[in-house]
């Protein structure tokens, strides 16, 4: 129900936003605030959340070091259940946003 109100534009953010997320290099400390001036301002947080979470779980920048210590195959298969897992809590949190608002 709620993708229905993101429309066209807000369904492809719900996929560029995890991609965006997982290739920046940024401090929770600076990206929490950043999220929270971003939804404040009216953005949609179904993709605010996917950036964070993808922010924090999947590693693109730093995937040559973790290929180093863990070996190419789950170096690979870490972020890509990581990236997955991200959508998940984000549509999830999005639904208990929705919930609460």
């Amino acid at each position: 129900m709620y993708l229905v109100t993101l429309g066209v534009l807000g369904f492809l953010s719900v996929f560029l936003a995890p991609l965006t997320g997982a290739v920046t290099l940024i401090p929770g400390l600076v990206a929490f605030p950043v999220a929270r001036q971003l939804i404040e301002n009216g953005a949609a947080v179904l993709p605010i959340a996917a950036f964070i979470s993808s922010l924090m779980m999947v590693g693109i920048i730093t995937l040559a070091m973790e290929i180093h210590y863990l070996g190419k195959r789950i170096a690979f298969l870490r972020n890509a259940l990581a990236l997955r897992f991200a959508l998940l809590a984000a549509y999830l949190v999005s639904w208990g946003v929705s919930l609460w608002q």
